[in-house]
């Protein structure tokens, strides 16, 4: 989560603290990392955290193959409705999540809005040093 939040600031950094244009290159950026489409347009001071992301969004194949998932919103109602009280459902369970590790991949809807974009700004305000190189 620390990773993926340092990579999320690194990249609204370079791209700019204004909530127009940048959130449409942010939405590209997301777009591209999820489809694995080309971002050499991005300014190259991305480069790294693009790539931290790439990587850790690699990792999400497993997931789908074990959950059928990667939906956090999606697991977590799952284990909420599991009944974990009994022994049988709670070790299938935790045989299913170990090991599985799922992160934001910088979209969070409040209705039809992603409120990601101004949430990673909110975090700049907040602590504005520069976070990865």
């Amino acid at each position: 989560m620390t990773l993926t939040r340092c990579a999320h600031q690194t990249l609204m950094q370079t791209l700019g603290n204004g909530p127009n244009g940048q959130d449409a290159v942010w939405h590209r950026a997301m777009d591209a990392i999820a489809s694995g489409s080309d971002t050499a347009m991005m300014p190259a001071q991305c480069k790294s955290a693009l790539a931290v992301l790439r990587a850790l969004h690699a990792r999400t194949a497993e997931s789908r193959r074990r959950l059928e998932t990667t939906s956090p919103r999606l697991l977590a109602t799952a284990l909420l409705m599991a009944n974990r009280a009994d022994p049988q459902i709670n070790e299938s369970a935790t045989a299913l999540m170990d090991g599985i590790r799922l992160l934001p991949l910088g979209r969070l809807h409040n209705g039809p809005t992603d409120i990601y974009p101004a949430l990673v700004r909110e975090w700049l305000d907040a602590d504005p040093q520069p976070v990865m190189t």
